[in-house]
């Protein structure tokens, strides 16, 4: 993979930042539903791609999602009542972030080797700045490629695209790794990056499109 490598995207949400013990933390706080992160999840996928479509704006989107998972759970969901408990998760998420303990070193080994920096996430465009200046890496990278400021979001070629053409570099020159398969390593792939899956869960099961690593500190050994 290493031969003619220009450029390394990252994805956000569990491949830099530890999303899921945070938003788990977040669901705790605000409404004691921790346990039922993975509701959460399964609720939040549509509303993401409402957004991702412009059909939604941010806000609106995160009040009908906390609406949406209070009805599941068999609780009161008025308007009023989700506003103020996604105000309430919304506080607790931003002022929780961390890192996966892998991060740091794995960009400055990349960037030992005169490799650009990018990221390739799918969210809102203020939110996600927040949240990488939270955990220090607002000034880590060369360019930031956001659904919400693109305009487009993964698995759409064009935000891949897009974030190469920020970096001046063609695609078959950038990598792109993040903890979606899907979304991330097989949609860089057809975009014409090389797409790497983190699969910190190490449950590949034999996948054999894309190359895998379970931890970044196995990166730049794949890339340099």
């Amino acid at each position: 993979m290493s031969r003619l490598v220009r450029a390394v995207f990252f994805d956000v949400d569990d491949t830099l930042v530890d999303y899921a013990a945070t938003a788990r933390l977040a669901l705790d706080e605000a409404m004691g539903a921790a346990g039922d992160y993975d509701l959460w999840q399964e609720i939040s996928e549509p509303y993401f791609r409402r957004y991702d479509r412009g059909e939604i704006e941010f806000a609106a989107m995160r009040i009908e999602r906390t609406a949406h998972f209070l009805r599941e759970l068999g609780r009161e969901d008025d308007s009023r009542r989700a506003a103020y408990l996604e105000t309430a998760r919304f506080a607790s998420l931003n002022r929780s972030f961390v890192l996966f303990d892998d991060v740091v070193a794995c960009l400055a080994a990349l960037r030992e080797r005169s490799l650009r920096l990018g990221v390739i996430t799918n969210n809102d465009g203020p939110h996600q700045r927040r949240k990488l200046a939270a955990v220090g890496l607002g000034d880590s990278f060369d360019a930031l490629a956001i659904s919400g400021e693109v305009g487009v979001g993964k698995p759409d070629r064009a935000i891949f695209e897009h974030a190469c053409a920020a970096l001046g570099v063609e695609p078959g020159a950038a990598v792109h790794v993040g903890d979606r398969l899907d979304l991330d390593a097989l949609a860089a792939t057809e975009a014409g990056l090389r797409g790497v899956w983190l699969d910190r869960r190490r449950g590949a099961d034999g996948e054999r499109r894309v190359p895998v690593v379970t931890s970044l500190a196995e990166l730049p050994a794949l890339v340099l």
